[in-house]
């Protein structure tokens, strides 16, 4: 699993990431809880980018890492990380 789009909030972050099959758009909390807010089919994008064109509609640009990075779950100790890292 790979995030590709990241925001971090005072109460978590919510993001992006890319699964073999499909982009699933995410809200982690500080406690730990974390949602599924939707899912995207991989087959109904060209590639990557097409996704990230359509998607950035709805989600800010700048929101998007330059390079996704692999986790290996969605938790708050990853996703701090990661964050930590883009900062």
């Amino acid at each position: 699993m790979k995030i590709i789009s990241i925001k971090s909030y005072r109460n978590g972050y919510t993001g992006i990431v890319e699964e073999d099959d499909k982009y699933v758009l995410f809200n982690l909390s500080k406690n730990g809880r974390s949602k599924r807010l939707n899912e995207y089919n991989k087959e109904e994008y060209v590639d990557y980018n097409h996704f990230v064109g359509m998607i950035s509609k709805f989600i800010p640009y700048g929101s998007f890492l330059k390079e996704p990075v692999k986790v290996e779950s969605i938790t708050i100790e990853e996703f701090g990380r990661v964050f930590s890292k883009i900062k």
